[in-house]
């Protein structure tokens, strides 16, 4: 599959500056930002001049203007982030988190992560980037930091080169700086993001990858991991839709640490082998098992899984689903040929109900009978449990496909949007 070279994509992406604007100038107003050189206007316009103190009083006069160079090649601070600050911060997630603590034990020598950001000479930008981030996103920091720590044990384990060892720290650590372009309230918790909101979440690793593109510290390697971070096995992904082979290896790492992440922080590995069990379509394999591997010595005990739903309530969630889907289904049998499938612009979502359900077949599960099903572990709280964790990442999977299908729609020629709505409705219901 031919992809669109990202550099050629940026007069297409949504107008997402105002917001790294606003963290970069607030960020003046709790220590000192200044412009290491004059600031001008595309239009060649003087904004401001070498040795300005910038604030969040700039922000507005900055923010009706396209720069002539980007902001943060025009702007320092001192004591921005770099390599000891990195291993430093690295440092304290280990010794604070018993699970990738172990992770880093696992994978060999428990310092090599720490000495290998300690290492990393990062541009100047780069580091105010990340020094924005950590002053104004501090959430999304200590996530790239925890995923650059896990993505590296992964590497280790799988005995990676030194060189792919290296750009792998560089692309987990910079893999979400696009994020820093996106309104931080599109990712609030609770917040209903619409479509085209979405599409703003979408392009973030196209952002990050332009970011980083002007550097010669990283490679190829590392970029294609930066833009491909979000695709997955079965074509699901964003932003191009990839399958397989098409994937950066490098990015498939980063993948498994990012959606592993939310688990890990919860202490939840119930939720976590049910996500990689429901999902082993979407993922490398080798690499779920080296995880895994890592994971290996955490007891039952250790796993603290907690029953949060009503699980006869996620069961009839995921029957209307079902009867949702066979009702569509009858209606575009039609238009899509057996064995074309993946050429298709409908194919996509035949393939990935078609895996859905015999998901929900193979864990035993009979929606049609929900009250037996519910019965069945009650006086089990361990198999509760583990119904529990596959149900809830079942019903994740569910509200995912819902993006995906909003994100496909321009393309869904055939359908009715009554109908295409109705199973977005049922695909939701959580």
């Amino acid at each position: 599959m031919m992809t669109p070279d990202p550099l050629t994509q940026l007069s297409e992406l949504p107008e997402e500056n105002p917001h790294y604007l606003r963290a970069a100038t607030q960020m003046g107003d709790q220590r000192e930002v200044i412009a290491d050189q004059d600031i001008f206007a595309a239009n060649g316009m003087k904004l401001l001049a070498k040795g300005s103190k910038i604030s969040s009083r700039q922000f507005d006069m900055l923010a009706k203007h396209k720069l002539s160079t980007p902001l943060d090649q025009v702007l320092a601070t001192e004591r921005s982030v770099d390599g000891g600050q990195l291993a430093f911060e690295a440092g304290k997630i280990i010794e604070k988190d018993p699970l990738i603590a172990r992770i880093v034990t696992r994978g060999g020598d428990p310092l090599a992560i720490k000495h290998q950001l300690a290492r990393l000479s990062l541009p100047l930008p780069i580091r105010f980037r990340l020094t924005v981030m950590q002053n104004q996103r501090p959430d999304l920091f200590e996530h790239v930091l925890r995923n650059c720590i896990v993505s590296y044990a992964l590497a280790q384990q799988l005995k990676l080169t030194d060189p792919d060892m290296a750009a792998l720290t560089l692309a987990a650590l910079c893999h979400d700086l696009g994020e820093m372009h996106t309104d931080p309230e599109l990712l609030t918790s609770g917040h209903r993001i619409t479509s085209q909101e979405r599409r703003y979440i979408h392009v973030h690793p196209i952002t990050s990858y332009v970011v980083v593109h002007a550097f010669p510290e990283f490679s190829p390697a590392a970029e294609q991991a930066i833009l491909h971070h979000h695709e997955r096995l079965d074509g699901s992904g964003y932003p191009y839709g990839l399958r397989k082979a098409e994937i950066s290896r490098l990015a498939q790492i980063i993948a498994i640490a990012d959606v592993s992440d939310a688990v890990l922080r919860r202490f939840d590995l119930q939720r976590l082998d049910a996500l990689f069990t429901l999902n082993q379509s979407r993922f490398d394999p080798i690499i779920v098992k080296a995880l895994r591997d890592l994971l290996r010595s955490v007891t039952n005990e250790e796993h603290h899984a907690v029953v949060g739903k009503d699980t006869s309530l996620q069961l009839a969630h995921i029957a209307d689903f079902l009867q949702a889907w066979l009702a569509l289904h009858a209606m575009l049998a039609g238009q899509v040929k057996e064995g074309a499938k993946s050429e298709s612009p409908l194919g996509f979502l035949f393939e990935r109900m078609d895996s859905i359900r015999a998901l929900i077949l193979q864990a035993g599960l009979n929606p049609e009978d929900v009250q037996a099903m519910h019965s069945f572990g009650q006086d089990d709280p361990e198999m509760l449990a583990e119904l529990q964790a596959m149900l809830s990442e079942m019903e994740w999977m569910l509200y995912d496909l819902a993006n995906e299908i909003e994100r496909r729609a321009p393309h869904l020629d055939g359908i009715s949007q009554e109908a295409l709505n109705d199973l977005i409705f049922h695909l939701r219901a959580i």
